[in-house]
Parts: C-alpha cells; structure tokens; sequence
C-alpha cells in the first residue's frame, strides 16, 4: 500500500532537484496548467517534515506526560494547549502578510517548532512544558496556515481538489511513518531520542523552506483588519464541520495510545500507520471527487466511516481490531480535512484567502484543544472506554449536523 505514495514523493523530490532545469516561468514542464512548481514541490517537503514532527509527537507526547507523573486531565491540557496557541496566532495571519513574505512566516513557524524540539527534554516541570507548547503552538499555527494558503497560490481554480488532496499526501505520507519511528524510540530507546529524530526532521524542513522563491502580493493587504475578519456566515458549514473533525482527532490523537496500554493490546503505532496509509491512498482520487461532484459527496460517507472506526475502538480487545479501526479513521479524517479545506480555499478567492483559511484551522485546533483537554476530564472521572463511548456519539451528532447543512443545500 505504501509503495504509491513512496513513488509519489521520490517523484516530487527529483523535480524539486532537476526542475530547474526544465522549468520555464517557474512552471514545470512548460504547461500552464500543471501545478507542479518548484515552489509547490517544495512546500510539499517542508510540509511533509513539519507534519512528520507533529504526527511523530501525537502518540509520544501522552507517554512522556505519563511517565513524568501527569494525571489524564494535566496530560489532556500538554496536548492541547498548543492547538489554542495555534488558534490565537491566527486571528493575525491576513495581517501579518502585510508586514512578511509568507516565505517569511513559513521560517519563523518551523524555526519556533524546532526550538520547542530541541528543548522539550530539559524540563518536566509542567509550567514550563506548558509554556514551551505554546510556543510550539504559535509554530504550528503558522507553519498550517501558510503552508496551505502558499501551496494554493501554485494552483489553478479549476484543479485545487486535486491539487490540495495531492498536496495533503505530504502530511498524510510522514504521518504513516511517523508512528512507526516515534514509538519505539521512544519505548526502546529513549525520549531524548525521540526528541533528537525530531530536531533532525525540522531542520530538514527549514533548509526546504530556505529555497522557496517569495511570491509578490497580487492584491493588497491591509495591516488594520478587525480581528474576526475571517469570519464569514457564507462559510459557517465549514466552520462547523472542521470543528467537529478536530474534537474527534483531539480526542483520538491524544488517549488512543494510552487506551491500547490500558488494554494490553499491543500495536499501537499500526493503528496511526494504517489510519495515514490509507489517507494517503485516497487524498488524489477524493480531490477529484470534490472537483467533480462537490463536498457532499466525500464528507457523508467519511463520517461513518469516523463512527465505524470509534465503534470498532470502543469494543477495542485485540490489535487486529485496532489496525482495522485505523483503516476506517484513515478514512475519514483522510479525506474530511482536505475536502473542507479545498471547498474553503476555492470559495473564498486570492483575497480572503488567508484570514477565511485561518478561522478554518482555528476552528479546527479549538476542537482538538477542547477534546484532548475536556475528554481527559472524562477520563479522570470514569474511564477511557468511557470517553470513547462519548466520542462515538459527539460524531453520531457531527453526521447529523453534516445531513442537516446538506438538505438547507449548503453544502
């Protein structure tokens, strides 16, 4: 399974390397419409290094909380404080455009999350790891919402589903691997290992990054903007829906490998192997998808496939069912993401661009931030089957959201 997106990124790495040479207006192979540049191939590697980092943190950071002496709610508030860093930091992207290059904004994020790298295994005082992720936080929220408003600007109307949901394999493709890395460094040999692989992964993406060409503005930025400027009632569906998804992942990403230990079952990193595996496999096709029959026809059927997934990990008693649970949470998460990110970025156009695409993953880190703290509550007070069950149905109601958005045809 893993061997097309294996083959999909060596391909964008050797354009990234010889383009140059064949490029003409910075476009690869004298086409206007391909959105293969050197700029996007690039971002597709910085991408692909900074996600590699985050996804390699999901399932470690919960362990390293727990062997430090953090209970389930203190371990929650680590995890997802640095989605609430990420979401304030984003109130300002449309107006720091007017002051830097994204190019620019791009380095800071990835700089500030290798900073956090390299420090994280000098402190397990829990102020300041509290601190060093929101410092994290403010990276990540950069680095997401650049990353993606950059990779857009590469591409043509017409083609941003495919492009997207080819630019999503990036952070789907480290996501497979991540897991399979983290774990038993962490298990076998050390988190300041760990941590180490993460130093080295963030590096690579700041030397990608270094090489982009900076963009001029195409239109003009105003360096005063009300700070809810993003926020459109034209986009509440979307808003709504990533919102839902980032609670799901909030609380999946932050207590799955805790659960599995909980349980004895073993395999853990298999369950966020098949889960990205299985994203990367389908991102290319479901942007075509949305580019042919629209949102609606992606996001329903991702959604219970979310609910099949929790279910499966409710009744969780062996690691069969966990790497199967993984192939249906692959499946929705996968495709849900780049789907309402795509729809987003086509409907809002060049200018609203930045600050529409900022309240978007805001609303998405404030449901991973309040799932991985507010369910780890629920986990101090009953269980963590118990959370799980909670899980279930808030996505039971996130799909009845979703059919309601469709019948008032907005979606």
């Amino acid at each position: 399974m893993i061997s097309s997106g294996v083959l999909l990124s060596c391909h964008l790495v050797l354009l990234a390397l010889f383009g140059p040479y064949f490029e003409r207006n910075d476009i690869i192979l004298e086409s206007k419409h391909t959105f293969l540049t050197k700029n996007f191939i690039l971002l597709f590697i910085g991408n692909a290094m900074v996600f590699m980092a985050y996804n390699m943190q999901v399932p470690v950071l919960p362990l390293y909380g727990q062997k430090i002496g953090l209970d389930a709610g203190q371990i929650g508030l680590f995890v997802g404080v640095l989605m609430f860093a990420g979401l304030l930091v984003r109130f300002f992207t449309g107006q720091l455009l007017a002051y830097f290059s994204k190019k620019t904004l791009l380095l800071v994020g990835a700089g500030l999350y290798l900073l956090t790298a390299i420090a994280y295994p000098f402190f397990t005082i829990f102020g300041i790891l509290i601190l060093l992720r929101v410092v994290n936080g403010l990276g990540h929220g950069l680095a997401t919402t650049y990353f993606a408003t950059a990779a857009a600007d590469e591409l043509p109307l017409n083609r941003m589903g495919e492009g997207m949901g080819y630019f999503g394999v990036s952070s789907m493709l480290t996501a497979s691997l991540a897991p399979l890395i983290a774990i038993p460094l962490a298990e076998y040999l050390s988190f300041n290992a760990f941590f180490l692989a993460c130093v080295i992964v963030l590096s690579i993406a700041m030397v990608s990054l270094l090489f982009l060409t900076p963009h001029q503005q195409t239109h003009p930025v105003r360096k005063s903007q009300p700070l809810f400027a993003g926020f459109d009632r034209t986009f509440v569906p979307q808003f709504t829906m990533i919102f839902f998804l980032g609670l799901v992942m909030g609380g999946v990403s932050a207590y799955t490998t805790l659960f599995a230990k909980v349980l004895h079952v073993s395999g853990v990193a298999w369950f966020f192997f098949a889960a990205a595996i299985v994203g990367v496999l389908m991102r290319p096709m479901i942007g075509n998808l949305f580019d042919q029959r629209g949102a609606f026809f992606v996001v329903i059927p991702s959604i219970v496939a979310l609910i099949i997934s929790l279910w499966l990990l409710v009744t969780m008693h062996s690691t069969w069912q966990l790497v199967l649970a993984g192939v249906f949470y692959g499946a929705g998460d996968g495709t849900i993401f780049p789907t309402l990110q795509a729809w987003t970025l086509k409907d809002a156009g060049n200018e609203k661009r930045e600050s529409i695409t900022g309240v978007l993953l805001n609303c998405y880190d404030l449901g991973m931030g309040l799932g991985a703290y507010l369910l780890g509550l629920i986990v101090d007070a009953s269980s963590y089957r118990t959370m799980f069950v909670s899980l279930l149905w808030c996505t039971v109601l996130y799909l009845g959201f979703s059919v309601l958005f469709k019948k008032r045809r907005r979606l």
